[in-house]
């Protein structure tokens, strides 16, 4: 009986080139989406910067140097941390083994590089956002911060939605816990995109939130915050000499002196409030800079997250939307946002996210 001679003939090596490419591809196309988003935007962005002669500079590397420390930083963190773990777990050789992790991390590197090249792009997302960010002033001078006040105030019965929560939550303590959460926020926003930039085992999960984050930026970001112009509680006085919220500023003023006299923190928001209106004042374009309060973005990615991560896991969803509900408290509590700006945010953000749900799943070939 005659035997099949079943064998492959090695490649050679024209023949590897062509198959590693052929893999690059098919892990770039996975996001072609994304990269189709992030290359038109930017390209129209930058033309009518030039166009229109922007007294803003534009900078496509704003955030290139940020990122890429923040991507260090993170991979260190991860090192040690999964080092420990493996001298808790007894492992007999940690070395080998955490060795063995790196390379199922890094390789085959045509994987490593569609996620390299997918965050550059999101670099772009937060570039573009600040430059935008900064010009709604010069698009839509801010106008709706008092119909704003007086839509707080109707919503919550005819008091100020900042009274409410200095009530709940009285005292320098309390403005530090929620100053911390609010600060923590930029750390879990972080960690869950570099966890759906990696994570491969819902393929449509993770274009979902990937496209929801950054279609946010855009449309909450820019376009209804252009469309809705105003400054927030903390900028209403030095812009328009209106005095409404100086009991807010004066007590969140003395509570981060008193934080100061006991030598145990400070109130950032004040801080980084200071840091925005002297961008402002310069017309700068830097990391953060631009003002702008109605819809809160805080609140907008907070709300994602708790989506996203009640898709994962139903009991780390509800912690999740507790802490959105923290940023929503805080946000107002230090004087950022409106309450208005948080609901508004929140309902944009879950009609953003429905809708890219269903895209989704309507064309699913364009979203392998």
């Amino acid at each position: 009986m005659a035997q099949d001679n079943n064998y492959e003939l090695p490649l050679n090596w024209q023949q590897k080139v062509s198959l590693w490419f052929g893999e690059l591809k098919v892990h770039l196309l996975k996001d072609k989406v994304l990269y189709l988003y992030c290359a038109v935007t930017t390209v129209v962005i930058y033309s009518l910067s030039l166009y229109f002669q922007s007294p803003i500079r534009y900078s496509l590397t704003t955030y290139l140097e940020t990122i890429g420390t923040a991507c260090y930083i993170t991979f260190l963190m991860w090192c040690t941390y999964y080092y420990f773990y493996l001298i808790v777990q007894k492992e007999k050789s940690p070395t080998k083994q955490f060795l063995r992790k790196l390379a199922q991390i890094f390789f085959p590197l045509n994987r490593t590089i569609a996620v390299a090249t997918l965050v550059l792009m999101l670099t772009l997302v937060f570039s573009n956002h600040t430059f935008l960010k900064s010009l709604i002033p010069i698009l839509h001078p801010f106008s709706f911060d008092e119909a704003f006040i007086n839509l707080d105030r109707v919503l919550h019965f005819g008091v100020d939605p900042w009274v409410i929560t200095h009530s709940l939550f009285p005292g320098a303590w309390s403005s530090y816990v929620l100053n911390m959460a609010y600060n923590a926020w930029f750390f879990l926003m972080w960690g869950m995109l570099i966890f759906f930039l990696i994570y491969k085992k819902r393929p449509q999960l993770r274009q979902q939130f990937l496209l929801t984050f950054v279609l946010s930026w855009m449309v909450i970001g820019f376009f209804f915050a252009t469309l809705l112009s105003s400054v927030g509680p903390c900028y209403v006085e030095p812009l328009s000499e209106n005095n409404y919220f100086s009991p807010l500023m004066e007590t969140l003023r003395a509570q981060n002196q008193y934080l100061l006299d006991i030598e145990i923190g400070q109130l950032w928001a004040l801080a980084t409030q200071e840091h925005l209106w002297h961008d402002y004042i310069e017309q700068a374009n830097s990391i953060g800079s631009g003002i702008s309060a109605m819809p809160s973005m805080h609140v907008s990615i907070a709300v994602l997250i708790a989506l996203s991560i009640y898709r994962l896991n139903k009991i780390a969803g509800y912690v999740a939307y507790f802490f959105a509900l923290i940023i929503q408290i805080g946000s107002v509590h230090l004087a950022w946002h409106y309450a208005i700006d948080g609901y508004f945010a929140t309902v944009l953000t879950i009609l953003i996210w429905k809708a890219v749900g269903y895209l989704i799943h309507r064309y699913p070939s364009a979203f392998p």
